[in-house]
Order: structure tokens, then sequence, then C-alpha cells
């Protein structure tokens, strides 16, 4: 797999994962007005079409703060076999939903039983409205786990 793909890729996945938080794709002009313009609309479009695959240093960092994910989300495997990359954007994506960071933010502290009574309350819900169940435990530790100093400056918000 070339890099242009692993790019595009990678930037379509976060396009699909990290929603607004309206629960839509954020639109290329959000990202070029998030960016502060360091990004433009059509540059973005041709990366996350494989137009264009070597985007400078200034772009992925844009990028990175404005989808919340470390810089080395855009660097070494290709998506589907990079983890780390995949559980980046499904923190991102967590982040980006006030509704459920606050539920998050509002657990913190409780007691692991407590903690344990919110998952099968929520998993009970997501029953109820027909959605699928969350990730597991483990899958939510290691997501914890990989937040860990990269996700500081999450209270930003777009547009």
């Amino acid at each position: 797999m070339k890099a242009r793909d692993s790019i595009s890729k990678k930037i379509d996945h976060l396009f699909i994962t990290v929603l607004r938080a309206d629960g839509r794709e954020y639109t290329y002009d959000d990202v070029e007005r998030g960016t502060d313009g360091r990004v433009s609309r059509s540059y973005v479009w041709k990366l996350r079409h494989g137009r264009n695959g070597n985007p400078s240093l200034d772009v992925i960092e844009a990028l990175s703060q404005f989808f919340m994910v470390p810089p080395s989300y855009f660097f070494g495997q290709p998506l589907a076999d990079d983890v780390q990359a995949r559980e980046a954007a499904a923190v991102s994506a967590l982040l980006n939903d006030p509704l459920a960071r606050g539920v998050a933010e509002r657990a913190r502290g409780l007691s692991p039983s407590s903690i344990h009574a919110i998952e099968n309350l929520v998993d009970s819900l997501r029953k109820i409205e027909g959605l699928k169940n969350g990730r597991s435990r483990q899958a939510i530790t290691r997501l914890a786990n990989a937040s860990v100093g990269v996700y500081e400056t999450a209270d930003r918000s777009h547009g």
C-alpha cells in the first residue's frame, strides 16, 4: 500500500469516525475554518481522495489539532493494521461528543462497582434503542491508556 493510500484512508476514517456535535460529518469548509485556513477545503478533499498523499508537517499538525489525534496517527502502518491509530480516532470521536464526554466526566471518581452499574445501564439503553453494544471493558481500558497525556486539549470546539 502506498503512503498516499494510507493517508487517504486515515483521513477518510477521521471524517467517518469523528463527527460534529449534531452527529454529521465535518465538511471541508469546517476543516478549513477549524484550521484557521492552514488546510484549504480543496486540499483536504485531495488528501481524503488520494489526489495528494504528501502533506507538509504544518498540514499534519493542523489536521491533528482539528481532529484531536496525535500527529503519529498519520504515519506508520496502514489503517487496517494500525490498532493504535483506530483507537486514537475512537478517543477523538468520544471527545468530540459533548454529551458522551459529559457522562464520562460525571462518572470520573466513582467506585468500580458504580462504573460497572453505569456500564450495565448504558448497555441496556443501547439494546432498547436498537444500537450495537459499545466497546468491551478491555477496549475501553486500552483507549484510556492510549489517551493519557495526548488529549489534554480536548476542550476546544469546532465552529
